[in-house]
C-alpha cells in the first residue's frame, strides 16, 4: 500500500489518513513517505484507516461537551461491534496464527493480542456509560489514545514483520 503521513500539530494525530494501493515491497515509513503493502494486507490497513478516524473522533470528543460526548461514544460502540469484532476475527483466526508459524510468539504480537482484549473491555465498558447516559471524558481519551496507539503498532511494527517473515506466496493465498 502507499501510505501519505501528515501531522497538523494540533493534537499529535495525523493530519491525513493512510491511502491505500497495492504493493509487492514493505518499506519504513515516516511523514510523508509512502510504503507499500503486500496486496494480502491491504483490506486490513483500509480498516485501520477507518479506525485512526475513530480514535481521532474519540479523542477530540474528550473535551467536548455531554451530548457530542454521548454521540461519539454511541458511533464509535456500534461501529466497534459491527466492523471492529470482525476485523480481530480476521485477524486472530487468519494471519496471526499464519505469522505464528514462521516466527513464534512474538512481543509485538504479543501486544496486539493483549490490547485487543483491552479494546474489548473498554468498548464494553463504554457501551454500559452510554445506556446510562453519562460518558466521562476520560473514557473517550483512554479508548482514542489506545485506539491510535494501536493501529499504529499493528501497521507500522507487526505488518511490516509480517510482510518480512511470511513468504509473499503464502500471503497472498489466505483471504482476508
Amino acid at each position: 500500500m502507499s501510505v501519505a503521513m501528515g501531522d497538523d500539530g494540533d493534537d499529535g494525530l495525523p493530519d491525513r489518513l493512510p491511502h491505500v494501493v497495492p504493493g509487492a515491497d514493505a518499506a519504513r515509513r515516516g511523514p510523508g513517505e509512502t510504503v507499500r503493502r503486500q496486496p494480502a494486507l491491504v483490506s486490513l490497513s483500509e480498516e485501520h484507516r477507518q479506525e485512526l478516524a475513530h480514535a481521532r473522533r474519540l479523542l477530540r470528543a474528550g473535551g467536548a461537551g455531554p451530548e457530542e460526548r454521548l454521540a461519539v461514544a454511541g458511533a464509535y460502540v456500534d461501529a466497534f461491534f459491527t466492523e471492529t469484532v470482525e476485523h480481530f476475527r480476521r485477524e486472530e483466526e487468519i494471519l496471526f496464527p499464519l505469522y505464528v508459524r514462521h516466527a513464534g510468539s512474538t512481543p509485538v504480537l504479543e501486544r496486539i493480542l493483549r490490547e485487543h482484549m483491552e479494546l474489548h473491555g473498554l468498548v464494553r465498558a463504554l457501551r454500559a456509560e452510554a445506556a446510562a447516559g453519562d460518558i466521562p471524558p476520560e473514557a473517550l481519551r483512554t479508548l482514542g489514545g489506545l485506539l491510535h496507539d494501536h493501529v499504529r503498532v499493528e501497521e507500522r511494527e507487526l505488518f511490516e514483520e509480517i510482510e518480512r517473515i511470511v513468504p509473499a506466496a503464502e500471503l497472498e493465498g489466505v483471504r482476508l
